[in-house]
């Protein structure tokens, strides 16, 4: 019998976002300097009892209630929609599994969660159908472009460290991971922010700016990583919430090297130099009651766990 599986991935963070014109299909191009964060989702699976399909149950340590209470446990779910989707791609019928997953990361803040989950899925399930029925295992590229079809976000989420995301985000090009390890403090309104509206709201302050090649920043300690950190839909998100830009001053006043909006937010990240420092900003926001909380990066795509 096929023993329980275990399998995590990262948090994204968008260091550098740059946005096209509108294109005739509605959507704008991408290029895209992503980070790995180890704010990492736990997915854990075991085969169900015949005839039950997909169960989902999903359950938080750090995440404030209306996170996980966010989350779809149906077939609405991305996990489910990939495991469907690896299923289809063998010509074998969905399995019966149990799925847990742990949330760590904040839900609809622009940190790539849903794909993170869908990410963990694709190797757990990759790996069940091999103990489980001897199909042979996918590599990460097959299971990135499966995963493309579903959400932008996946491949990265695959491959995670450093990489360069185009077209939609989903085109990855992976880079040599920073050498240093960067502090971020991520900071979650309460308010959400549709991703749609700030697109509409870029497309009126802006008709798309060029593109810059990303993978020859040569970025050696957290000092240069501020210095090259940038959003095209920053000035979309500030135009429609602007207690985001508040924010953003705040952060770096109390010593953030830089502070951002998170791709189309309303998550706000924030490079410290001092890990110490980082967290006692995370205090002090928290006793506030500001939701915020500290990682690290790079972190490391998908992978199995135990």
């Amino acid at each position: 019998m096929t023993k329980l599986i275990k399998a995590t991935a990262p948090a994204k963070v968008n260091l550098v976002f740059e946005v096209g014109g509108i294109q005739p299909d509605g959507y704008h191009p991408v290029n895209s300097l992503f980070l790995g964060l180890n704010l990492r989702e736990e997915l854990t699976m075991v085969k169900g009892e015949p005839g039950t399909g997909i169960s989902i149950y999903v359950h938080g340590d750090t995440l404030p209630e209306r996170h996980i209470q966010a989350v779809p446990t149906d077939e609405t779910n991305l996990v489910y929609k990939v495991a469907q989707a690896l299923a289809n791609h063998h010509n074998i019928p969905t399995p019966d599994l149990q799925i847990d997953v742990l949330k760590r990361i904040p839900v609809a803040g622009g940190m790539a969660g849903g794909s993170s989950d869908a990410a963990a899925m694709l190797v757990a399930l990759n790996e069940f159908l091999f103990q489980e029925q001897g199909i042979e295992r996918l590599s990460t590229a097959e299971l990135a472009t499966l995963g493309a079809k579903l959400g932008s976000d996946i491949p990265f989420c695959l491959y995670g460290g450093l990489a360069i995301g185009t077209n939609r985000g989903e085109q990855i090009q992976e880079l040599p991971s920073f050498e240093f390890e960067s502090n971020w403090l991520l900071c979650i309104s309460n308010q959400g922010l549709s991703t749609p509206l700030v697109f509409h709201k870029f497309d009126e302050l802006s008709v798309g700016n060029s593109f810059s090649d990303l993978g020859s920043l040569g970025i050696t300690n957290a000092q240069e990583l501020a210095a090259v950190m940038s959003n095209d839909l920053e000035e979309a998100s500030f135009a429609l919430m602007p207690a985001l830009s508040d924010l953003k001053d705040r952060l770096e006043g109390l010593g953030a090297l830089r502070a951002m909006v998170s791709g189309s937010g309303p998550t706000i990240a924030a490079l410290f130099d001092s890990a110490s420092r980082c967290h006692e900003v995370v205090e002090l926001l928290k006793a506030e009651g500001i939701f915020a909380l500290a990682s690290t990066g790079p972190s490391a795509g998908a992978r199995l766990e135990g």
